[in-house]
């Protein structure tokens, strides 16, 4: 594995999730910084998947991300080879969640600079569940049906992103971090602190990994569910018709071009109405998360005073 091959194979930093707290912002963002390196691939996800497929058992997946996913030592080290010098970073949420990740991550690279982002675990699920109905593969309109139905998809073999729930009881997965890593070694910043204070992140962020001062690079907001006006109505059909596969070369062979343009208009201005948290299962979340809510504070050091009560 990756550890075998000496450290200088390994990324020098890790910004391991969460998934929807802001990750991708970050990827942004350091991809401007000249001093640092990161793979074309968003989301390695290595230390997760090394040695096994990335396919889930069961349910849909989003198959533009699993095509990505890289599996062997030797892919991963290839993503890194055009980094002539500059600090290499991965960036995979996924890694805060995998029970693995932590222990294969300290082993390959014990000296790693890790960044933790986290987010107010009953919004990030909310997050997620609209980010899933957008890109089709959440089959539920309904976010309380996919809450109800979570775990037994889960024992089926659903991928990760469907642990709406579950994937916001942050405390065991910090754990496995500072079990591992030197506290010093671990950044913890907030989705709200990306969003109030961009500039403040920025500076942390650089000084933690020992980059030189840098201008904080221009802050759009990327991968946003939360400012969608509305869903698509047939999400499904509306994936499989924008991304290579069955349907869409059947749709291709089977009509005529000016039809098939007619289909795909028709498909992409259908829409549905976007759902909305109750407050009900917001209250409901919130209070399964309450129990570990002063051990998560602890840990991290954040506060948690805008987050769910």
């Amino acid at each position: 594995m990756m550890a075998n091959s000496g450290l200088d194979m390994a990324p020098a930093f890790y910004v391991v999730g969460a998934a929807r707290s802001g990750t991708t912002a970050l990827w942004s963002w350091l991809r401007c910084h000249p001093d640092v390196f990161l793979p074309a691939v968003k989301e390695p996800g290595f230390f997760a998947y090394s040695g096994r497929s990335a396919v889930p058992r069961r349910g849909p997946y989003d198959s533009d991300y699993v095509a990505e996913i890289t599996t062997t030592a030797q892919a991963y080290c290839r993503l890194y080879e055009p980094m002539e010098g500059r600090l290499s970073g991965d960036v995979s949420p996924i890694y805060l969640i995998d029970a693995e990740a932590a222990g294969r991550i300290a082993k390959a690279r014990p000296d790693a600079r890790i960044v933790i982002l986290l987010r107010d675990p009953v919004s990030r699920a909310f997050s997620q569940f609209l980010q899933h109905r957008r890109d089709g593969i959440e089959p539920h309109a309904s976010f309380e049906t996919a809450l109800v139905d979570e775990e037994y998809r889960l024992r089926q073999g659903w991928s990760w992103g469907h642990g709406y729930r579950v994937n916001g009881c942050y405390a065991a997965q910090i754990a496995r971090y500072l079990d591992v890593f030197d506290q010093q070694q671990i950044l913890f910043l907030s989705f709200g602190a990306l969003q109030s204070a961009p500039e403040t992140c920025w500076h942390r962020l650089c000084l933690h990994l020992g980059l030189p001062p840098c201008p904080m690079p221009q802050n759009r907001r990327v991968n946003v569910s939360s400012t969608l006006a509305s869903l698509p109505a047939w999400p499904w059909i509306s994936r499989h018709i924008h991304h290579p596969g069955p349907l869409q070369r059947r749709l291709k062979h089977c009509l005529p071009r000016s039809l098939a343009a007619f289909v795909r208009r028709r498909v992409e201005a259908a829409t549905s109405p976007m759902p909305v948290l109750l407050d009900s299962t917001r209250l409901a979340l919130a209070e399964h998360y309450q129990q570990e809510r002063r051990a998560v504070g602890e840990m991290s050091g954040l506060s948690l005073r805008r987050w769910s009560r």
